[in-house]
């Protein structure tokens, strides 16, 4: 992967960590939310997902198969987010959430296990798994409120966001930044 391509790769997955974070205290902090709020918030966070995904698919340096699997997975997230727009229940909602992280998840894990390439492959399987899991949980998981919805749910997009950050290069620069800091002064 040339660093063009490694340098668009980080920037996209910063980008979609920024964007999880902030929709996740969006939905946490949102006063009054109702299952519209709710669908409207999680179709905008879901079309991010597939847009990211289908500039990843695009840019980066992947295998025809990987590249066609990311952009299956980028068209699924797309329809999940047409369906959240167009409302219905609590369950429903939770289940079009789900499977849109269960899917992204399970194509990142598998996308940076895949491809060598990947600058700390490691982390973006981690992150992937985490976000397939979470997203097997939000369909397992029988919510009664909006409430109940909208915690878990945003508060597993503010987990997101941060494992997508450190994805995207966040965790090299802090790991960086504290050997600097512990590296002993040459000057004393």
């Amino acid at each position: 992967m040339d660093s063009r391509s490694r340098d668009g790769t980080r920037q996209a997955m910063l980008l979609a960590g920024i964007c999880s974070f902030a929709l996740g205290l969006v939905i946490l902090l949102w006063p009054g939310r109702s299952t519209s709020t709710l669908a409207l918030v999680f179709g905008v966070a879901l079309l991010v997902s597939a847009g990211i995904q289908v500039y990843l698919a695009l840019l980066s340096r992947i295998t025809f198969p990987l590249r066609l699997i990311v952009v299956v997975s980028a068209i699924l997230t797309g329809i999940l987010a047409m369906l959240a727009f167009s409302g219905g229940t609590i369950e429903l909602l939770a289940l079009w959430i789900g499977i849109g992280w269960a899917v992204r998840g399970t194509v990142q894990a598998l996308v940076a296990a895949w491809d060598t390439e990947v600058a700390d492959g490691w982390v973006h399987e981690v992150c992937g798994v985490a976000t397939a899991v979470i997203g097997l949980v939000v369909i397992a998981v029988k919510f009664h409120t909006v409430t109940g919805l909208a915690t878990v749910t945003g508060g597993a997009l503010v987990v997101i966001g941060v494992l997508e950050l450190l994805a995207g290069g966040l965790l090299r620069t802090l790991l960086r930044a504290t050997a600097q800091d512990s590296a002993p002064d040459p000057r004393s």
